[in-house]
């Protein structure tokens, strides 16, 4: 059902992203690695898990972790270790023996003093192919040299193990492998998928089909509307499906939830992304700037006036590309624009 909430899993099921899980799907069965880029609700978990049951149907072994919240070796080597517990049919098929053991209640880990050694070991220790997909990539850039010491040693050492990656914060996770020459991974990156907001074309359609799969009807103007609140970005507009057209809410209703629930999933990622930022005010002065300037100076001059006082030139462009390598903010030809609506709605 397209206005099922859940990452969608089967390609049955995925509106609009036929060529991406193709295309995912090609580079892994050709020995490339993939990273699926795009803003937040726009797919990226569902291309990645239908991408990852296509391989699986394949004979691929495969996995799914996702890093939201982790922020070091440790956390990233739990969330391996439960995935494999799920799957018993792997744990024969590992021969794991110094930091690593399979008891009776399935992998174990010896020792937690070397989580370095301890997760290269599970994954050199795959002796099937098996795809592994890491949702939020970006969360373990606090320890990105580490984590790319082990996927070049996995990607030079092992190659029955293949990863698709994504990322919300894409200047982050393409800063993590495009490197110099002295990092481990230069010339190796992954191959990028890009996803990009429905366009409004394509965001009626899925509306109508989702609709025609319920039994019910929306009248063009109200399509309108719906897009004209939600842009193309698919989580908004199967969120209003799903309260209009399964829960049955009138449809006014339906938008006043979906705006609520939008704005809350927006405020927290917000409010995720200002966790280690030392001038939170700045950013958020920003972001309210941006609701009614689109150019450098203009921005500048509404984030001072917020404030009332002056910034720096090389603070300010420092925190604006902090927001666009987040993808809280997109630059075209030079301008600035909020890239989701709902960031409007909360500022």
């Amino acid at each position: 059902m397209l206005f099922d909430l859940r990452p969608k899993e089967r390609i049955n099921d995925l509106f609009g992203r036929d060529y991406e899980v193709r295309y995912t799907v090609d580079q892994i069965i050709n020995g490339n690695w993939v990273v699926i880029l795009g803003q937040r609700m726009i797919g990226k978990t569902s291309v990645m898990r239908v991408s990852l049951n296509e391989l699986e149907k394949r004979g691929y072994l495969v996995l799914y972790v996702n890093l939201r919240g982790v922020r070091g070796l440790d956390g990233l080597l739990d969330l391996m270790v439960a995935e494999v517990n799920k799957r018993k049919s792997l744990l024969n098929r590992l021969s794991v023996s110094l930091n690593l053991s399979i008891g009776p209640l399935g992998l174990e880990i010896k020792s937690r003093r070397r989580p370095f050694n301890t997760l290269l070991e599970l994954l050199l220790s795959f002796d099937e192919r098996v795809v592994i997909g890491v949702d939020e990539f970006q969360e373990v850039s606090r320890v990105s040299k580490q984590v790319l010491d082990i996927l070049a040693n996995v990607f030079n050492s092992n190659k029955n193990v293949s990863f698709i990656f994504s990322g919300s914060y894409v200047g982050v996770v393409k800063a993590l492998f495009e490197q110099t020459s002295a990092l481990p991974l230069y010339g190796r990156p992954p191959v990028s998928v890009s996803l990009k907001p429905f366009s409004e074309e394509v965001a009626k359609e899925f509306m109508v089909r989702g609709f025609d799969e319920l039994g019910v009807e929306v009248g063009s103007n109200n399509l309108g509307r719906i897009y004209d609140r939600f842009d193309g970005i698919v989580g908004w507009l199967t969120m209003f499906g799903n309260f209009y057209a399964v829960r049955r809410m009138g449809f006014e209703e339906a938008m006043m939830q979906t705006v609520q629930n939008a704005k809350k999933i927006m405020m927290s990622e917000v409010e995720h992304f200002l966790e280690d930022k030392l001038e939170k005010n700045l950013y958020r002065a920003i972001f309210e700037s941006l609701k009614v300037s689109n150019r450098w100076k203009d921005i500048k001059f509404g984030t001072e006036v917020k404030l009332r006082r002056s910034i720096n030139d090389k603070v300010f462009t420092h925190a604006l590309s902090a927001l666009v390598n987040a993808n809280f903010v997109s630059e075209i030809n030079g301008r600035y624009y909020l890239s989701d609506p709902m960031l409007k709605e909360i500022f």
